[in-house]
């Protein structure tokens, strides 16, 4: 399958189309069929070698975020099936044909591909500042300046 590829920390220039193995779902992972992947300020610094803790191993494939079809399911996944539209936090890098993800959701029918592809981390964000607050049913929040 081709995927765009780096081997080594820096900017755009690191970048490579390449041949690489194509991934197969494995226990607990859906396989999707990318059609659309963000462009995320967290793969910029990742890339950059800017995130120690997220290092990925060499050679890498970046995107978090992917939205497109499972063609394959994993062992011991559940309410998901071949042919479903999902959204997805990639495990195994966007920028490719094929994706694997363990956090994944239904895509809603009207939404498009490159929206619901910029939905994960936003969504993943989203979640947990708001368990971190522990904002409940009648609380009121005021979201101000949220542009990242």
């Amino acid at each position: 399958m081709k995927a765009i590829t780096y081997t080594e920390f820096g900017g755009p220039e690191v970048l490579r189309l390449e041949e690489v193995e194509e991934p197969h779902a494995g226990p607990g992972q859906v396989r999707l069929k990318v059609l659309a992947a963000a462009v995320n300020p967290l793969d910029h610094k990742i890339r950059n070698g800017w995130m120690p803790h997220m290092a990925p191993a060499f050679p890498a494939i970046p995107g978090l975020e992917a939205a497109g079809v499972v063609d394959e399911v994993g062992e011991g996944v559940t309410g998901v099936s071949v042919g479903d539209e999902v959204l997805a936090w990639t495990v195994t890098g966007a920028y490719a044909e094929y994706a694997l993800a363990t956090d994944f959701a239904a895509k809603p029918a009207d939404l498009d591909w490159d929206v619901a592809a910029a939905l994960p981390v936003a969504v993943e964000t989203s979640a947990r500042v708001l368990d971190a607050l522990e904002v409940g049913a009648g609380d009121t929040l005021l979201v101000h300046g949220a542009a990242g």
